[in-house]
């Protein structure tokens, strides 16, 4: 137990410290009633490594938990969507302005959670259990995969204004993706490709022609967030009513 005491602190704002002493109290309470709930332990370590009190029953929590952990934690956490809830954290934290040394700790996690795959899993491989069911289940949806099981297309076609397309390639970590939709009453197109580790960005607005961005992205993230984008465009859009001819 002090050897985790001993890790540094991270210096956080205010509105960080109280936000994290909240969620530390709610799940030291659940721990109390439920002390082999995977979830509440997964956050316990993670709060463990960013809370600056160093909570000696946080603590005791982590110490525990790393003992008697079984080789397949990763795997259960990420069934159980603590890679989304941790990314949503940071996301959170990062639009709020607040917790800017707690942001990474957050992100590393989640990252670590998000690529774990079973035991003689490909790395990186995404199969069915990723495309949300409203994609599955929506008609105008095409989706197709490669003979390893590993997705290679998904796509919808509303209307000229709406437009979605992720395709990846035969081996994980390469792909791209293109997006048309209606924003503020303007058509908005960005296309993606993903390869080497990164994203690089291609933004069409009548603000923006052709500009391009160049960012690190965790592959299996880069390919969630666009199903999920795929997914709102989906529930969203409604196709254009045909204007009934004139007689």
């Amino acid at each position: 137990m002090e050897a985790l005491r001993q890790q540094p602190v991270f210096e956080l704002d205010h509105e960080a410290r109280a936000q994290i002493r909240e969620t530390r109290a709610t799940i030291l309470e659940h721990l109390d009633g439920a002390p082999d709930d995977l979830q509440a332990l997964v956050l316990a370590d993670v709060l463990g490594e960013i809370d600056p009190d160093r909570d000696p029953d946080l603590a005791a929590h982590r110490m525990r938990f790393r003992a008697t952990r079984t080789a397949d934690w990763k795997l259960r956490a990420k069934e159980l969507g603590l890679d989304r809830l941790l990314y949503n954290l940071a996301r959170g934290m990062t639009e709020a302005r607040i917790g800017r040394d707690a942001v990474p700790v957050l992100e590393r996690y989640a990252t670590d959670l998000a690529e774990t795959r079973a035991p003689g899993a490909v790395p990186g491989h995404i199969d069915a259990s990723y495309v949300p069911d409203t994609l599955v289940s929506d008609p105008r949806v095409t989706i197709a995969y490669h003979p390893s099981g590993h997705l290679a297309r998904v796509a919808i076609r509303i209307d000229e204004l709406h437009d979605g397309e992720l395709v990846l390639g035969f081996q994980p970590g390469s792909g791209h993706y293109a997006i048309i939709e209606k924003r503020g009453g303007y058509g908005t197109m960005i296309r993606e490709a993903y390869r080497d580790g990164g994203v690089v960005t291609t933004l069409n607005t009548p603000w923006h022609d052709g500009e391009e961005s160049i960012s690190k992205r965790p592959w299996t993230r880069w390919v969630e967030e666009n199903l999920a984008d795929l997914a709102r465009l989906a529930a969203t859009a409604k196709p254009k009513r045909a204007k009934p001819k004139r007689k």
